[in-house]
């Protein structure tokens, strides 16, 4: 098993961008069984509870990666759940191990991190 899994690695290694495999080597995500970026995140229910659930990377234009994502404001958290996007994205606008927003000004807030339940 263990060959196969150096394999799978070595296969897939070759489309992935540099954000995904500076999280992979960091430890805040894995590849799944296709060799997909994967994460752990918080989500929101419809019933208002928040589970852990493993997030895959959706397909999409570009290279991508996944993340976990909240938005709250004064009364609390609105909204968790798993962030797919382009590479870039996530760089420049999700945090490592943390999601952190600037709470200084009133309203709505977003912020989005890579890392297992980052977002809790």
């Amino acid at each position: 098993a263990l060959v196969l899994l150096s394999l799978s690695l070595v296969c897939y290694a070759a489309p992935l961008e540099d954000l995904t495999r500076e999280l992979l080597n960091e430890g805040l995500i894995t590849l799944d069984d296709d060799g997909l970026p994967t994460t752990e995140c918080i989500v929101s229910g419809k019933n208002g509870t928040a589970t852990a659930q493993v997030c895959t990377m959706t397909p999409g234009f570009g290279p991508r990666s996944v993340g976990c994502f909240t938005v709250w404001n004064s009364a609390g958290i609105m909204q968790q759940g798993c962030y797919s996007n382009q590479d870039v994205s996530l760089r420049t606008q999700c945090q490592k191990r943390v999601c952190l927003a600037d709470n200084r000004q009133k309203g709505v807030h977003l912020c989005c991190c890579h890392g297992p339940l980052c977002n809790a």
